[in-house]
């Protein structure tokens, strides 16, 4: 049986506006976030009910110019 392998954290700076955005949104203060791969995944990436990729209004549409 193989060792689990550690999950990859991936660690965000936050600018001090962005300090105190947390603070009033959530009452804690932080200087920084941490995600797990696939947190951050799951953020960036949202998956709908169906396991698709859910839409999003960022999406960057190509076009044949």
């Amino acid at each position: 049986m193989q060792t689990p392998q550690p999950k990859q954290v991936v660690r965000f700076q936050l600018t001090p506006e962005q300090q105190e955005q947390l603070k009033r949104a959530t009452g804690r203060e932080g200087e920084s976030i941490e995600l797990t791969v696939e947190e951050l995944e799951e953020r960036v990436m949202p998956l709908s009910a169906e396991g698709r990729l859910a839409s999003n209004h960022n999406e960057t549409l190509l076009v044949d110019g």
